[in-house]
């Protein structure tokens, strides 16, 4: 063998060395990208779930709050016409004791209340102010010693027996009888939410 197959033997034996390193450089090389891309894959993956978890309870937040809102305003709208009904319909009540005040029905209903119970001797009875001029049509049937005074608690009508001793008080108003009402209604309807009658009735 001469010299120059001698060569060229050394230089096929120095390239496949040299592929082999080649090879195995770029394997390891492939390996290490993958386990890089791996790593980074799981590191955005990581990454997109805390992001996604973030905007999920953000949204869920949001949404609770909205949900709670709406349904605030909405109890709100709810009691809100249902006190403007109870005071609809109590003015309504309202008006109607006040016709029947103006009406011919009432110094008659008046001498009914009188006549349920006699009042006794000393007995005051306590009228509105614009009822006092009744008290001459009311005393027909009363004991002498009866007085008629005017009660300014009184504003709708209805009237109030005062005992001798003044101890006693039996209250036939009609102002006790439509707040007993608006009591009894607002307790029963639990209005509002709660036991405080409506101020502006």
């Amino acid at each position: 063998m001469d010299a120059n197959q001698k060569l060229i033997q050394f230089m096929d034996s120095v390239t496949r060395g040299t592929d082999a390193e080649i090879a195995k450089a770029e394997q390891e090389a492939q390996q290490d990208a993958a386990e890089i891309l791996r790593a980074a894959q799981a590191e955005c993956s990581a990454q997109a779930e805390r992001q996604i978890a973030e905007k999920k309870a953000k949204i869920t937040a949001k949404y609770q709050k909205r949900m709670s809102q709406a349904g605030y305003r909405g109890k709100i709208s709810l009691l809100s016409r249902r006190q403007m009904l109870l005071i609809r319909l109590f003015q309504d009540l309202r008006q109607k004791l006040n016709d029947f005040t103006a009406s011919g029905e009432y110094v008659p209903w008046l001498k009914k209340l009188l006549a349920l119970q006699t009042p006794e001797n000393g007995a005051v009875i306590l009228l509105r102010e614009a009822d006092l001029p009744l008290a001459e049509q009311l005393k027909a049937d009363l004991p002498d010693s009866c007085t008629f005074r005017a009660d300014a608690a009184i504003r709708i009508g209805g009237l109030s027996v005062l005992s001798a001793d003044g101890r006693r008080c039996m209250n036939h108003t009609l102002d006790e009888a439509y707040a007993a009402k608006f009591r009894n209604f607002y307790r029963d309807h639990k209005f509002d939410g709660g036991d405080e009658p409506c101020s502006s009735l």
